[in-house]
């Protein structure tokens, strides 16, 4: 019990010398370890069950640390958007639902076909079902867009809350490293009277 004491203080200042900047690091090697998991463990058997607590594990990670940076209100819309995607994912074990007839009818995956209806897509969190088998639709993976250098992809609802909060999130970041210094007065004076 001393040593995990010892960790989480090791840890605490670590993250305190770091301040903001440690912080979206941690956040950036939460995303790549979730699409590492996603990416390159296996569909069946005991990679699956790891890729499964991965994603689980990295997405209350996640949460958490929208919790941490909630003074920036992009985090409180980062963290709804990643709700929105975890109650489908969570009622389909562990995998997003996307339902064949949106793949089939956007043209832009002919390398699936009806035989993949149940299984899960390479490199992706995403199971292929019929629409009416999915529970939580409306959260499902279902709108295409065509993404610069990245092409076509099957997106949530959940997808663009979280992109919009990141969007706000940034720019509310910006704009606290950019502002001068907003110390009042009443603050500096309160300080030097505390020193003397």
């Amino acid at each position: 019990m001393r040593a995990v004491s010892h960790v989480a203080g090791f840890a605490r200042t670590l993250l305190q010398r770091l301040g903001e900047p440690g912080w979206f690091l941690i956040v950036l090697a939460v995303f790549l370890v979730q699409e590492f998991g996603i990416s390159q463990l296996g569909h069946d058997g005991g990679q699956a069950m790891l890729r499964r607590a991965i994603f689980f594990a990295t997405t209350s990670v996640a949460v958490l640390l929208a919790y941490h940076f909630r003074r920036y209100i992009g985090a409180w819309i980062i963290a709804a958007g990643i709700v929105m995607n975890v109650i489908p994912i969570i009622a389909h074990g562990g995998l997003m639902p996307v339902a064949w007839e949106t793949i089939r009818d956007s043209g832009e995956f002919p390398q699936i076909t009806e035989q993949d209806i149940g299984g899960q897509v390479a490199n992706s969190k995403d199971v292929i079902l019929w629409r009416e088998d999915i529970r939580f639709e409306p959260l499902s993976d279902r709108f295409l867009l065509m993404v610069p250098g990245y092409g076509a992809n099957i997106f949530s609802a959940g997808d663009f809350v979280v992109f919009g909060g990141v969007l706000l999130a940034v720019a509310q970041a910006a704009v606290f490293v950019l502002r001068p210094n907003t110390r009042t007065t009443d603050q500096d004076s309160r300080e030097a009277a505390a020193a003397r």
